[in-house]
């Protein structure tokens, strides 16, 4: 049987809409090809967008050590965000709304300009660096509707928009660029315990090494990126996934931090 795009999208949308745990994808929709994956996640967002809103800006998945020896999987890949997606400071979500919730620690950009298509030379971390305009803390929200690890593709991950499920961004802080942003520690806690540690330069070095390798990536695709889309550059913790009813706090030093109330179901 032949692979089909849109029926391909239209069994993913399908489980979005049933919050449905997924632990390996039937084989028809399986797929070695990348620029098809991306294809298909492209034509999955249209059918997002009307719920969950337009595209906001990127996520950046499979960047550093703690997530590969996690996942089995090495990347990068990226994921759109969407409008309705997007939280300030604290948020509060309902456990019966996702398949399974994780969080992920990052450090999220913010774009100032937009961002010509690479002519002639990739982007990397000093050429990309005058098209930030914020840096800040921040969860990505993750739902891998109950995978199984040791099946895991980066094309499934592709294709299911990254897994994506909403990005919580710290309190800007003015004074962010005169951090070090290749050397700074994070944490996670769940209800007041720290559950996970982590590094930003463990994420392929620099939080601008991800915003420039997307950047490029977009370009191969016929994208770009636009004033201010934010860009989730990576986590530099496992996915630890969230106890219902619990609160988890994510800080990265210098840069806020973010909490997530997990509510039960009433």
């Amino acid at each position: 049987m032949a692979f089909s795009v849109a029926k391909a999208a239209s069994w993913i949308h399908s489980v979005h809409k049933a919050r449905a745990v997924v632990g390996w994808w039937p084989a028809q929709y399986t797929i070695d090809d990348e620029r098809t994956a991306y294809k298909v996640q492209d034509a999955v967002l249209k059918k997002l967008v009307p719920k969950e809103g337009p595209l906001v800006g990127y996520k950046i998945a499979l960047t550093s050590p703690q997530i590969w020896e996690q996942t089995g999987l090495r990347g990068p890949a990226y994921g759109p965000i969407r409008r309705r997606r997007v939280f300030e400071h604290k948020a509060s979500v309902r456990a019966d709304r996702w398949a399974r919730l994780g969080v992920e620690l990052e450090i999220i950009l913010t774009v100032n300009a937009d961002v010509p298509a690479p002519r002639g030379k990739d982007y990397d971390k000093g050429s990309i660096a005058p098209y930030v305009g914020d840096a800040r803390a921040g969860f990505e929200l993750i739902d891998d509707r109950g995978a199984d690890y040791s099946r895991l593709s980066v094309n499934w991950l592709v294709m299911d928009v990254g897994w994506n499920g909403g990005s919580l961004l710290a309190r800007p802080n003015k004074d962010w660029s005169k951090l070090d942003l290749g050397n700074l520690n994070g944490s996670i806690a769940f209800d007041g315990t720290v559950v996970r540690t982590g590094h930003s330069g463990d994420v392929l070095g620099h939080c601008y090494n991800s915003l420039a390798w997307l950047a490029n990536k977009l370009g191969e695709h016929g994208k770009r990126l636009r004033k201010g889309m934010i860009v989730s550059t990576g986590s530099m913790v496992a996915c630890q996934f969230v106890p219902p009813g619990s609160t988890a706090v994510g800080r990265v030093e210098g840069l806020g931090e973010v909490t997530l109330k997990y509510e039960l179901p009433k």
